[in-house]
């Protein structure tokens, strides 16, 4: 059995290998600094997918006024399912409770970007199937 819940403290030493595996080389000192000030502010909500006392999965969650329509919308800034419990809907599961957050915050939509490159697939193909489409490209500038 997969429960969705907010993360918390407790579940730091679970997180940071998740966003290793996300591709995010991270310490857990790192990951509870991010986590600490993204937990004190009211937009960001951090899910977790536990199952026997173990956190799994992780969606990390934005909710943002639009300037291009009325309302606000979700943006998911991370998902990540550990890679021995993926395609089982634990992702879907996440997804799905990020869907009741951002509705519950008078949104319409959820919004993400995922890397272009061909390790990404699967992922790709994973939104594509949850009713996710490819719509822009995304452009970073690093200042640092």
């Amino acid at each position: 059995m997969v429960s969705i819940r907010y993360a918390n403290e407790t579940d730091l030493a679970n997180i940071t290998p998740l966003m290793t595996e996300l591709g995010y080389e991270s310490t857990e000192g790192e990951v509870t600094s991010r986590l600490s000030k993204l937990s004190s502010n009211p937009d960001y909500h951090t899910l977790v997918a536990e199952t026997d006392n173990q956190v799994i999965g992780l969606l990390g969650l934005h909710i943002g006024l639009a300037y291009e329509f009325n309302g606000c919308y979700g943006r998911v800034i991370c998902l990540v399912v550990n890679h021995q419990y993926r395609k089982n809907g634990i992702g879907k599961q996440l997804l799905a409770r990020a869907k009741e957050i951002v509705i519950e915050q008078g949104g319409s939509a959820i919004v993400l970007n995922s890397g272009n490159r061909i390790d990404r697939e699967d992922a790709h193909n994973f939104y594509f199937k949850n009713g996710f489409t490819a719509k822009s490209t995304g452009f970073v500038m690093r200042f640092s």
